[in-house]
């Protein structure tokens, strides 16, 4: 399944940034974006839903607790 370029690219370099930009891993990180990009193409493909990485997520990451005091 082809995989648009552009994406990843970006896939790629989120890696490298995620690992703390090392040197040398650029191989690596191209055919694990690769991967992660063909994998999210299939997912669509079929209709299923990505599940969020938590450190993805937005907002608070704990529902709100009432004051126990």
């Amino acid at each position: 399944m082809a995989t648009n370029e552009e994406e990843v690219r970006q896939l790629a370099h989120q890696i490298w940034e995620a690992e703390g930009r090392p040197d040398g891993q650029s191989d690596r990180h191209w055919q694990e974006a690769r991967t992660l990009a063909e994998k999210e193409h299939g997912a669509k493909k079929v209709g299923l839903k990505r599940s969020i990485d938590p450190s993805e997520a937005k907002g608070e990451t704990e529902p709100a607790q009432p004051d126990q005091t």
